[in-house]
Order: C-alpha cells, then sequence, then structure tokens
C-alpha cells in the first residue's frame, strides 16, 4: 500500500510504491542469508541479476545455480522461488514497465530494448553468462544507477533511463542461451501476459485474450491465476496502470485524456481504479511523483 509520509522514502520503498521506475541495489554479507522458501513468487517488474561473487541456488524454470558472472532474468509474471546464496554478492536490478517513455508501452517494445526479457517468455533460458568485459560494464553502469538513486540530483531518473537502455543493449549482445523444456502450464501463463502487455491499451478482456491463445477463458483463468497468484483483470490492470503512471510523471496531458487512452471512457471510474490501487487520486500523485523528477516524454 502507498505510503501517505512526507519523509522521504529510501530508493527501494519509492520503487515498490511505483515512484520511482527503476531501483538497484547489491546483496551481499548479512543480506545473503538464505531466504524462506515459498511456492511462488511473482512480480509485475522485471528483475536483472548479475552474480559477482560465489553461488546461489533458485527455482526458475527449472532448479538453477547461479554462478560468479551469471546474469540472470525474470520477466514480469514469470513464477519463480526465492535465491538461497552462498558467500554470494551481486546486484539486482529492477524496473516498472514505464520505464520506458514509449507511446505504445512496453509490450510494444520487441527490438534492443526487451529483448531477452522476451525471449525467456518464448521459452529460452532465463541465464546469460556474459565476458568478462560485458560483465564488468553491466556492473559499472548499475553502480551508476545506484549512485543517481542515492543523490537524486536534477535529472536522474532520466539518466536512470538512459543506464537501462544500455544495460538492456549489453544483454542483447551476448549470446542467446537455448530454449528450455517448461510446463505447459507456464508456457500458457508466459504467451497470456504477453498478449496482454501488447493489447493492454486496446479492448481487452479474459474472453478476447483467451481466444486470442486459442484456449477457453475458465482454463485460461485458472491457470494465469495458478501461475502468477493475479487474475487476468488484475494484470490488464497493472499494465494499463504502468502507462497511466508514465503519462503522469512525463507528460503534462489531463487526467481525462489518460484515462481515455488507456483505456477507460469514465474518467471517474478510472480515478477510482487508480486510487485503490496506488491510494491516491492521479493528480495527487502527478505532485508527488514530479516533485523530484520527471520522465521524458
Amino acid at each position: 500500500m502507498p505510503s501517505h509520509s512526507c519523509e522521504p522514502l529510501p530508493p527501494l520503498e519509492q520503487f515498490l510504491n511505483h515512484r520511482l521506475p527503476v531501483w538497484v541495489g547489491r546483496y551481499g554479507g548479512a543480506s545473503a542469508k538464505a531466504a524462506p522458501r515459498k511456492l511462488t513468487n511473482t512480480h509485475s517488474y522485471a528483475v536483472i541479476v548479475l552474480l559477482t561473487r560465489g553461488h546461489s541456488h533458485v527455482r526458475h524454470t527449472g532448479e538453477l545455480v547461479l554462478r560468479a558472472g551469471d546474469v540472470h532474468l525474470i520477466p514480469p509474471g514469470d513464477p519463480h522461488g526465492h535465491a538461497h546464496f552462498r558467500d554470494a554478492q551481486g546486484w539486482a536490478l529492477a524496473f516498472h514497465p514505464e520505464a520506458f517513455p514509449s507511446e505504445e508501452g512496453w509490450g510494444q517494445e520487441r527490438g534492443l530494448k526487451l529483448g531477452p526479457l522476451l525471449r525467456v517468455r518464448e521459452g529460452c533460458h532465463p541465464v546469460l553468462r556474459p565476458s568478462l568485459p560485458q560483465r564488468r560494464r553491466l556492473e559499472r553502469w548499475m553502480r551508476l544507477i545506484e549512485q543517481e538513486l542515492l543523490q537524486g540530483d536534477r535529472g536522474h531518473a532520466e539518466a536512470c533511463a538512459a543506464l537501462l537502455r544500455l544495460v538492456l543493449v549489453e544483454l542483447e549482445r551476448i549470446a542467446t542461451p537455448a530454449a528450455v523444456p517448461e510446463p505447459p502450464s507456464l508456457s500458457l501463463v508466459r504467451q497470456a501476459l504477453t498478449y496482454i502487455e501488447a493489447h493492454c491499451l486496446q479492448p481487452l478482456s479474459l474472453a478476447s485474450v483467451a481466444r486470442a491463445l486459442g484456449r477457453s477463458g475458465p482454463h485460461v483463468a485458472s491457470t494465469v491465476r495458478q501461475g502468477t497468484g493475479r487474475t487476468v483483470g488484475e494484470w490488464i490492470l497493472e499494465y494499463r496502470m504502468a502507462e497511466a503512471r508514465r503519462r503522469l510523471r512525463g507528460t503534462d496531458e489531463r487526467v481525462d485524456i489518460i484515462a481515455e487512452r488507456v483505456g477507460y471512457a469514465d474518467v471517474t471510474h478510472f480515478i477510482r481504479l487508480f486510487r485503490r490501487l496506488h491510494g491516491l487520486t492521479p493528480a495527487a500523485w502527478r505532485r508527488n511523483a514530479t516533485a523530484g523528477y520527471t520522465l521524458p516524454s
């Protein structure tokens, strides 16, 4: 639930409250203790993990062992378990869909920006193995994002977005790993989320998603809910609200115009949904989000 406090929030809390589109953090030492096991863990943002020392175990499309130098890609909505570290250190970079100032939203971005994450969605192995120079560049850019977030200088959001692009371009240059067998249920979840991301600003419903995938509505509904812990309707709402946040933060469009652009003809209904999800009206959220930074439109 978003915080209503006037006190500044740490970058991670700002990210989780949708006040920052990008976040990066280090782990190691005390933070590298094993996390409690959970059958499935999903989130609406993407995560890129760079392991710089030691190794870790995580369940994602099977049991994975990550070693120093590996990059682990977790697309939004992909079911996975908590990582169990052993003498591990590294970086975790996370970003919401609105991190990219794109008119189409990130579901249409199939070029250099999201290629590695989309290929994981399509069945490729979620672990990349960069060369030493690539690894050093990735770590340098993540360190720079961390500095931008902590210092909060003017234009730091634009700087973070630019550095994120460099990270994703570098990942695109790493050799594509082979496809791995995956359960039919996981494949269907990924297909559903990819379709929702690409069409979320159009009239969209469970029935239209199921029709596009050639499955029945109840089957898609139960598979997505079981795999991600969220309904198809909640994922549609999540991606529409991500585009609304991008426009609120990065443009001066009126709230009623934004509501229409993200799929809601009734601005009152849009405001009610936005407030339910964020704890603030769109206008109040915009004032808070643009107090210290903006994203380019």
